[in-house]
């Protein structure tokens, strides 16, 4: 359960701590480090030769919620794609129990399976 899902039956959500993602970035890695694509649901960063993809995934409530999962999944993959020679790391805030069997957690799983992750 989400502490998030009563908030978003109540209409828009603004700011902090309602959404959006971003990457702290140690001091010692910032001559390796490039942003490479940047949205409210998820942040691309290439370290080196590795590709880290941030997401932040809608919690239970939200109106469109697998739409908007499978678009975040597929949009952020695409730039993975862009990288051919990188490792990849995806993480962040997926608002679901992967352990748990639903729609969205099956989704999730099943792209990590498709894509080796």
């Amino acid at each position: 359960m989400s502490a998030m899902a009563d908030r978003v039956t109540r209409g828009p959500l603004v700011g902090r701590p309602y959404g959006g993602v971003s990457i702290s970035i140690n001091n010692e890695l910032r001559t390796v480090t490039e942003c490479v694509f940047c949205s409210e649901r998820y942040v691309v960063i290439t370290v080196g030769t590795v590709v880290i993809i941030n997401v932040y995934l809608p919690c239970s409530g939200t109106t469109e919620r697998m739409s908007i999962l499978e678009d975040v999944l597929q949009d952020a993959w695409s730039w993975r794609l862009k990288y051919p020679d990188c490792s990849v790391i995806i993480g962040g805030d997926f608002n679901t129990d992967l352990d748990k069997c639903n729609d969205d957690s099956s989704y999730i799983n099943k792209f990590a399976c498709c894509h080796s992750l």
